[in-house]
């Protein structure tokens, strides 16, 4: 049977009330203290279940009950001196504890005396139909929340008939928030907010927290946010909120929760556009009442937040769903589509980052953005182009609707400032020396040296030999190769591949031989540039090997199209057998 949330929590409550009633009838203290500590803790569950602040009425009924024997038992003077030492002990502590306790329920108590037949409650009882289909404890499956978002759109778009217009009507999850906030737009507060966006917070994790609903309850505080911090500290944890809807490292991110992540993160760079005086900074601890502020505030804003971890969690979620997906299939070609969404977004954050002189950050973006475009030939290259010249504008669907369900008095109006599209130039060397110029002057070393291999592979692929073994030569790279990560290793020699492959297409052979053997010196090419696990007579690979080499590198399924296009279209019968 499947049972709702409050109806359990509240069965539980009035089983513990029972054991009390017993533990009276035979004057057992231990017991009773046992109890009452299980109660208050059973006390927070059902109020978070309830979304009340108020206590229920059976609580009350209980600490009254209790309150009385308590007083009865003391004034028993007598038995009191025939108690165990065990059982007059927890009398003591129960007759601190009650009276500690009764102090915060003191209203809720005298109005229970005064008139106890109207404080009977049906709280378990009186929710039935209504009752939100979210409140029911099971793990949610994120395989099917592509279907729960049709159906809660379908919610949604039911509409009544009334008095000649139409009324939009709500759908359930909206309903179990509507409840705290079903009041004038005008008496939401910054505090009342501010209180149910740490309550959210706080039950992450938890066991019977459904992670999609915890996301759809953030999206909900965002509609109802008063300060523009304030809605982006909310939105900073919807995103947060939204990774956690990934299975975990077999699986990926749901296609229309990434898609609306790329969304909530291009509203986030919306905000920090129009209001310049909000800082988001991970290194400072920020004020608690940090987001009370307006946007009129003199002086910096202080947000908690880290653009460029979100972004690198966004492509690697994009990665591993083309991981996921048959390439053989229209689907995978359609997720290939997607990757401009990602480029706006870490073009925009890109020039967010430079305005406000965080260049390090900066040159991480834009490491992402030439690990995108640096092993597609300019064919590929254009190809992209013109999809997103072709593709409509479609701006951003999420916010419209969050700001059109109320009164607009009430919300933070976010203008669409940062561009939906990126912008390509007609050449791919163009885009790629203008990425790798910044990463130079500002980046790290591990970002310099993936940047100078990536930009490396770029000029080989076009033919353009001598550029690339000058700046091989130039960056020392094959020095000291061996002490940087596995995946910058991978890189690499791939790199290396596609400069012998260069210097093959040009005609030079000697060149050739000279960047290939040492990839086929060792009989291991295959794991040297993470295309699979070349196969032994003697050793056989378990699966977890074969997937090492898989997971090491993000450009599996991408960078080494190009190496087996030149292959199969340059090489001779003659050459393929010599390699």
């Amino acid at each position: 049977m499947v049972r709702s949330a409050k109806d359990k929590r509240f069965e539980e409550l009035s089983a513990t009330v029972d054991q009390m009633k017993n533990a009276m009838k035979i004057n057992d203290w231990v017991s009773l203290q046992e109890s009452f500590d299980k109660i208050n803790k059973q006390l927070e569950k059902v109020m978070r279940v309830m979304e009340s602040e108020k206590a229920p009425s059976l609580y009350i009924k209980a600490l009254v009950m209790l309150e009385d024997f308590l007083n009865q038992a003391l004034a028993n003077k007598e038995a009191k001196k025939k108690m165990s030492s065990s059982n007059a002990k927890a009398l003591n502590a129960m007759k601190q504890k009650l009276k500690k306790n009764n102090k915060q329920y003191e209203d809720q108590i005298n109005k229970y005396r005064e008139n106890p037949e109207s404080e009977e409650e049906p709280e378990a009882e009186e929710e039935s139909e209504e009752e939100d289909e979210s409140d029911l404890e099971f793990e949610e499956d994120p395989s099917k929340i592509a279907m729960s978002d049709e159906e809660d759109e379908d919610n949604v778009d039911d509409q009544t008939e009334k008095d000649g217009g139409w009324e939009k009507m709500m759908s359930k999850k909206d309903k179990l928030m509507d409840k705290q906030f079903a009041k004038d737009p005008s008496e939401i507060t910054w505090d009342i907010v501010n209180k149910k966006f740490k309550e959210i917070v706080a039950a992450r994790g938890r066991r019977g927290t459904g992670r999609f609903e915890q996301v759809e309850q953030l999206t909900f505080l965002t509609k109802v946010a008063k300060t523009p911090a304030q809605k982006l500290e909310i939105l900073f944890s919807v995103v947060s909120a939204q990774f956690d809807v990934s299975p975990g490292l077999s699986g990926h991110m749901p296609i229309n929760v990434w898609k609306n992540c790329v969304q909530n993160m291009l509203i986030i760079l919306d905000i920090l556009e129009q209001y310049p005086s909000i800082v988001v900074d991970d290194t400072v601890e920020p004020d608690e009442n940090e987001t009370q502020k307006g946007g009129d505030h003199n002086g910096p804003i202080r947000i908690w937040g880290n653009l460029v971890a979100f972004l690198e969690r966004i492509d690697t979620e994009f990665f591993k769903s083309l991981q996921c997906i048959d390439p053989h299939t229209h689907e995978y070609v359609e997720r290939l589509q997607d990757e401009p969404m990602f480029l706006v977004l870490a073009q925009n954050a890109q020039e967010y980052l430079e305005h406000v002189g965080d260049l390090k950050a900066a040159a991480k973006v834009a490491l992402k953005r030439v690990e995108l475009i640096y092993y597609k030939p300019q064919e590929v290259y254009d190809a992209m182009r013109k999809l997103v010249e072709q593709t409509e504008d479609g701006g951003n669907g999420e916010e419209p609707k969050l700001e059109g369900s109320r009164g607009s008095s009430a919300f933070v109006v976010t203008s669409e400032l940062v561009p939906r599209k990126p912008t390509f130039p007609e050449n791919s060397r163009t885009m790629m020396d203008a990425l790798v110029s910044l990463i130079y002057k500002s980046g790290d070393e591990r970002t310099k040296a993936r940047a100078m291999l990536c930009d490396i592979y770029h000029h080989a692929l076009l033919d353009e030999f001598s550029t690339s073994r000058d700046l091989l030569l130039m960056s020392h790279l094959q020095d000291n190769i061996q002490h940087m990560d596995i995946s910058s290793q991978i890189l690499f020699n791939r790199a290396m591949a596609q400069l012998g492959l260069c210097a093959f297409r040009v005609g030079m052979i000697t060149e050739a031989h000279g960047c290939l053997f040492e990839l086929y010196s060792g009989g291991r090419v295959k794991e040297l540039l993470a295309q699979g696990v070349s196969q032994s007579r003697y050793h056989e690979k378990t699966q977890e090997q074969v997937l090492l080499f898989f997971l090491f590198s993000k450009d599996y399924f991408l960078a080494y199209l190009p190496c087996l296009r030149s292959c199969f279209f340059y090489f001779c019968g003659d050459c393929k057998a010599k390699l």
